[in-house]
This record gives structure tokens, C-alpha cells and sequence, in this order.
């Protein structure tokens, strides 16, 4: 009989764990525990089917491969693990190192051996080095040194193409007729699967999970068809976005990473394989290679690092509450904010320039809570996690932790949408117009941003320009006034006729 217990998260649905638990040597049983606690009414309920379904799957595997699997539906993972021990009276719990700071403290409080993180390519020991050698360490500097140290798109010890970046080629806006894009990876649904969701009452669901993966299996099977049909059009066109297609060039392979179905060398060496044979352009490869050994790496290294206040920061003081239709994800009147709740509300997800310069260009600018901002997306999204999600919303998106994650504010006025989009052909606001009742409201709130905030954004060197001539504007007191309507309609709520001077002081 196994004599030790293994304790599997919902995101750990890896092929380490899964062969550390087939090492007979080690004597061991698997605890997965779904949670009722988890199927909250705030979280997406794709992310409960798609958890629902790879978890279980997860377990079959394991049972195929000879591993006894114990699992079982709870209230809770405390009143779940307690009825494991009670039934199996293991000798320990061992669960590897969770990802969040709260999964981290209940394995704690309840006992549980922590075992090394295998889910990531950047030993915390390295990251505190690096730390100690470099007043602030950049994504720019971070990433460099993770080309060099994993050598991927290298040439010796410079960088392939002999640039580090290839930003200027990677920032082409979405195409005037909006482009052709390769069709997503989908994987239809099983027998045993749909029989899953019918029983659970989330049979409407099937067609969406189609473009997700569930299986170790399905995850191998996307990444190849990401490398061969999607990554080789990221790069040009990574900053655009479509009201018409809700994935253009973006692999969608976060899902798949964050549960654990894939790892980061893999798809890391993927990228490298492709490149080298000729079948992947470098800028493509660049920039797609940033996001995978860079950013994701980067911020997650921080999450350890970083104290659990960091998520209460606010630095922009932004205290407004969260619009109930941000919650519901209801039609919007703003075509951007229309479009982009739309792509969550069908399919759980949205690729980052959604996320950065429409959800959370739109919340900075109208003064939302950082944590509610950060804790409904975090529920939204099917990659939602709270290690990448404090770091990519207080952080980058929000500018709440005043630049401790980011050089800059990424705020923007309706002008950047228009261009690099197609979200404004059609909408009744005008991107071009700051003040007025058809004055859009991301172009009045931009403006407003750089004087209700100019104090904070004193040292901030990247935005002085803009934060002058904000200040030098002779429409201010029109910019004031229309202010109040365009928080309403950022909001969801109706345009109620052209603002007066007195609405800027209430």
C-alpha cells in the first residue's frame, strides 16, 4: 500500500508531477480534490468545465499508468484532504510548489511537504542573484540574460539577426480589410467528456471548451499546430486587435502552460527548432520567444519575491468601484469595450493587447480599485492565475504599483485604438474628439489622467512629454467637464446628454 500521499493542484496537470508519481520508489498515492468552493459564481464557467474536464482526464491517465488515484468532490481542499487521511492514513502529504501565495500558505497551515517547483525555467535562487547584481532588473534585462543563459536565439554570445528585439517590425497595425488569419487549433469534444457536462448542467458549453486543451495529448497537438500554422504571423501584427476575429495570430498556448499541460522548454524549444529550419521568421520567433522565456518567467519570479500586501498597492489612488456590467460582461456602448467582453464572455479569454490597452487602459483611466480589477480578471480569464495576473494588472496594466513593474503608465486615448485596430469604425463615439457629447470617452479620460495624476507621474520621465502638454491644453476646463459622462459611459451606462461646467466639480 502506498505509504505517502501526493496532493495535485488543478494547475499542476503536468507530465513531471505525473512522472514523479509513477516512480514506484516512491510509494505514492495522488489526492485531487475538486473543490466546490472554486465553482464560485464570480469565475467564468468555461474555467470550471475546462478545470473539470482536464483534471479528470489528468486522473485517467494517471489510473492507466498504474497510479492509485484518490479523487474526490469536497466543500473545500481542507475538508477534502481531511477525509483522505482519514480514509488512508498516509505517512505524508507531499504537493509541489503551488504557484499562488494562498495555495501556498493553506499547503502550509495544513501540513503538506513542499517539493521543488518543476513549472518554470528560472531557479528563485539565479533570480535573487541576479537581483543582487542590478539596481532594477527590466524585463529587457531579465530577458537578456535569459537568451544567454538558455541559449535560445543566440549566435554564441550574441543575439541571432544581431538585435535583441524586433519591436519596430512587430508593431503593424491591424490590416484595413482586417486581414486573413489561420483558423484556431480546436479539438472536438468525447463522448465521455459531453456525457460530463450534461451531468454537471454545462452541456451549452461544448462548442467553446472545442478550442481548449484538455489532455496532455491535446496540448502536444496544439503547440505543433501553433508552430507550423499561427506563431510564423505573430510578430508583425502581435499589437493589433479585430471586432471580428477574437484570436488572429496569438498561439492561445497560455491555457495549456498554465495548467501544466505544457512546459516552458517545450514550447521554448519548439520556437528555437522552427527558426532554425527555416520555417519561422525571426521577428516572429523573437517576440513570441519574449513572452515564453521573458515576460511569463519574469513576472513569475517577482510573485515569489514579492510580499502579499504588493497586491493592495495603489499608488494612482484609484478607489471607484468596479461597474456591475464590467462583472456580467454585458453589452457595452463602447464598441472596444463591446467587442473585447464579448471574446471573454463566448470563448474565457482574450490575447494581451484586449487585456492591456482595452480592459485595463479603460479601468486606469476611469480610476478603478486595483483589486477588484485584478480579481475579476483573474475569474475571467481561463489563464486567470494570481501569480501572472498581479504582475500583468496592479502592475503593468494599472501602473498601481507606480512603476515598480512597468516604466510607464500603458495608458492610451481612443487615437491608439483607431489606429491599431478596428474598434472604432462604426462606434458612435469619435476617437479624435476630446471633449463633446460624442467625444470618446478613452480620448476625454487620457487627457483628464495626465492632470489628476501629474504629481504622480512627476518622475515618471517616459510620459513628461505628454504630461506637459496635457497641462498646456486650452480645452482643460471643456476635458473637466465632459470627465463625469465619459466615467459613465466607460461604466456601460447610457450617454445622458452633453455634461455641463458643474458636472466637472461634483
Amino acid at each position: 500500500m502506498p505509504r505517502a500521499t501526493l496532493f495535485v493542484f488543478g494547475d499542476q496537470l503536468s507530465a513531471e508531477v505525473a512522472t514523479f508519481a509513477r516512480d514506484r520508489s516512491a510509494n505514492l498515492r495522488v489526492l485531487m480534490i475538486d473543490a466546490h468552493h472554486l465553482r464560485q459564481a464570480s469565475r467564468h464557467p468555461l474555467r470550471r468545465a475546462l478545470y473539470g474536464l482536464a483534471m479528470r482526464a489528468y486522473a485517467d491517465e494517471l489510473r492507466e499508468a498504474q497510479v492509485e488515484v484518490d479523487f474526490r468532490s469536497a466543500s473545500s481542499f481542507s475538508e477534502g484532504l481531511r477525509e483522505h487521511l482519514e480514509e488512508f492514513l498516509p505517512e505524508r502529504v507531499l504537493v509541489h510548489q503551488p504557484r499562488g501565495r494562498r495555495a501556498e500558505r493553506w499547503c502550509r497551515d495544513s501540513g503538506l511537504e513542499i517539493l521543488p517547483d518543476p513549472f518554470f525555467l528560472t531557479d528563485p535562487d539565479w533570480f535573487s542573484d541576479l537581483v543582487a547584481r542590478y539596481p532594477r532588473v527590466t524585463l529587457e534585462t531579465f530577458y537578456r540574460h535569459q537568451r544567454r543563459r538558455l541559449d535560445f536565439l543566440m549566435e554564441g554570445s550574441e543575439p541571432s539577426g544581431g538585435r535583441w528585439n524586433f519591436d519596430q517590425e512587430n508593431r503593424q497595425p491591424l490590416p484595413r480589410d482586417g486581414g486573413a488569419w489561420p483558423e484556431p487549433w480546436r479539438q472536438p469534444l468525447d463522448d465521455g467528456e459531453r456525457r460530463w457536462l450534461a451531468e454537471e448542467g454545462l452541456a451549452h458549453l461544448a462548442p467553446a471548451l472545442e478550442y481548449w486543451p484538455r489532455t496532455r495529448e491535446h496540448a502536444l497537438h496544439q503547440l505543433d499546430d501553433a508552430l507550423e500554422r499561427i506563431v510564423p504571423f505573430f510578430g508583425p501584427y502581435e499589437d493589433a486587435a479585430s471586432s471580428f476575429n477574437w484570436h488572429l495570430a496569438h498561439s492561445r498556448l497560455s491555457v495549456a502552460l498554465n495548467l501544466g499541460l505544457l512546459h516552458p522548454r517545450e514550447v521554448a524549444e519548439g520556437v528555437e527548432t522552427h527558426y532554425r529550419a527555416g520555417r519561422l521568421p525571426l521577428a516572429s520567433a523573437e517576440g513570441f520567444m519574449r513572452q515564453v522565456i521573458g515576460w511569463r518567467e519574469w513576472v513569475a519570479a517577482w510573485h515569489r519575491r514579492r510580499p502579499a500586501s504588493y497586491r493592495r498597492s495603489n499608488a494612482l489612488e484609484a478607489t471607484r468601484a468596479l461597474p456591475a456590467s464590467w462583472r456580467q460582461l454585458d453589452e457595452h456602448p463602447m464598441a472596444c469595450l463591446n467587442a473585447v467582453f464579448a471574446h471573454v464572455r463566448e470563448f474565457g479569454w482574450a490575447h494581451h493587447i484586449e487585456r492591456l490597452m482595452v480592459l485595463t487602459n479603460a479601468a486606469t483611466l476611469a480610476g478603478y480599485d486595483p483589486v477588484s480589477v485584478n480579481d475579476w480578471m483573474a475569474h475571467s480569464f481561463l489563464d486567470g492565475a494570481e501569480w501572472v495576473m498581479e504582475a500583468n494588472v496592479i502592475g503593468m496594466g494599472l501602473f498601481a504599483d507606480g512603476g515598480v513593474t512597468a516604466t510607464k503608465p500603458y495608458v492610451a486615448g481612443g487615437n491608439y485604438l483607431s489606429t491599431m485596430t478596428d474598434f472604432c469604425r462604426g462606434c458612435v463615439f469619435s476617437p479624435k474628439e476630446r471633449t463633446g457629447s460624442r467625444a470618446c470617452p478613452l480620448t476625454t479620460l487620457y487627457w483628464q489622467f495626465f492632470v489628476d495624476q501629474a504629481d504622480v507621474l512627476t518622475t515618471v520621465h517616459r510620459v513628461a512629454p505628454i504630461r506637459r502638454a496635457a497641462l498646456a491644453r486650452a480645452d482643460l476646463p471643456e476635458i473637466a467637464a465632459r470627465a463625469p459622462e465619459a466615467r459613465r459611459l466607460v461604466a456601460g451606462e447610457e450617454a445622458s446628454g452633453p455634461p455641463s461646467l458643474s458636472d466637472a466639480t461634483g
